[in-house]
């Protein structure tokens, strides 16, 4: 690899990094805990926590993804949980929903729509409910929406890394060069070194952000993750092309071929969690190698034609 291409592969890896901070920055400035009282158009959302609207207080609609949410004041819409119980001691204009929970309804408390619940309701008596109490599994058909989800994971998974593969290809071709050439041989050290990479870079990460100093290092560490996972799978792709078509044919199509393999791989199950973490892996463990030889300089290039003897020397 020349060190114009690792500048490059570095220059767009901390250009991926600043834009998963940026789009990552308000889910972590998203409160925790107990939500605070809000003004009464407000809708609250929280990733993971609590939610308590308090007596006396109006709010919009209430979404959580991860937690509880107690309704002992008034909610003007709906509310929904998708890992966590709803407890309702107040009222609520339209549906309440617990994906994966339960949903209580205490005795003189109002719900104007529908209660779905994955556990079974309780409505305590005294409990209003004007519409129907049903089960997640009557109300979503889960079974389909897994499937289509798994389906358009596999088709935004296949178009992501097509184009990240593209891109490398146009960007810095003789890195992706000096990947394949370390896969080829440097089998042992790509393993080794991408095992290490795939476990050692999270813990890194961790231990940083568990420290005042390296709070910030570590935050970009654990972001730039998706990036190097998805360039090491990438390198894979291109590795499995080069083995099924060798130099002087193209890339783009060694590419293709590699990256059709392991899309095609992909829709196999369990086969594709095997398939994804050995290319991932691997593919990390050539990056680090092809950098260790860009640092120790241009590496002697096997012969390619050894039918002919050596000529002898002069006489």
């Amino acid at each position: 690899m020349t060190r114009r291409g690792v500048c490059t592969a570095l220059v767009v890896g901390a250009l991926v990094a600043a834009t998963s901070l940026v789009v990552a920055a308000p889910a972590l400035a998203a409160p925790r805990g107990t939500q605070p009282k809000n003004r009464d158009d407000d809708r609250q959302v929280v990733i993971t926590g609590r939610v308590v609207v308090a007596p006396q207080e109006t709010v919009g609609d209430v979404a959580i993804l991860n937690g509880d949410a107690r309704i002992n004041g008034s909610v003007r819409g709906s509310v929904f949980a998708l890992n966590g119980d709803v407890i309702v001691r107040g009222s609520v204009k339209d549906d309440v929903i617990a994906v994966n929970g339960r949903v209580i309804v205490d005795g003189g408390a109002r719900v104007g729509g529908d209660v779905t619940s994955r556990e079974k309701a309780r409505i305590s008596p005294g409990a209003t409910v004007d519409g129907d109490v049903k089960s997640v599994s009557s109300r979503f058909a889960l079974g389909q929406v897994g499937v289509v989800a798994a389906i358009l994971l596999w088709f935004a998974v296949i178009a992501s890394t097509l184009v990240f593969g593209l891109l490398l290809l146009l960007i810095a071709p003789r890195a992706a060069d000096a990947f394949a050439d370390a896969g080829r041989t440097a089998v042992g050290a790509s393993i080794g070194l991408g095992v290490a990479a795939a476990v050692g870079l999270p813990l890194v990460g961790l231990i940083l952000l568990a420290s005042v100093l390296g709070l910030p290092l570590g935050a970009i560490v654990l972001l730039a993750l998706g990036f190097l996972y998805t360039l090491g799978y990438v390198a894979s792709a291109y590795f499995l092309g080069r083995l099924i078509l060798r130099p002087p044919s193209n890339r783009l199509l060694a590419y293709l071929v590699g990256w059709g393999i392991l899309s095609v791989a992909g829709l196999i199950p369990v086969l594709n969690i095997i398939v994804l973490m050995a290319t991932t892996v691997y593919g990390l463990g050539m990056i680090v190698v092809a950098l260790f030889r860009a640092r120790s300089g241009p590496r002697e290039l096997a012969p390619t034609d050894t039918s002919r003897p050596a000529p002898s020397p002069a006489s």
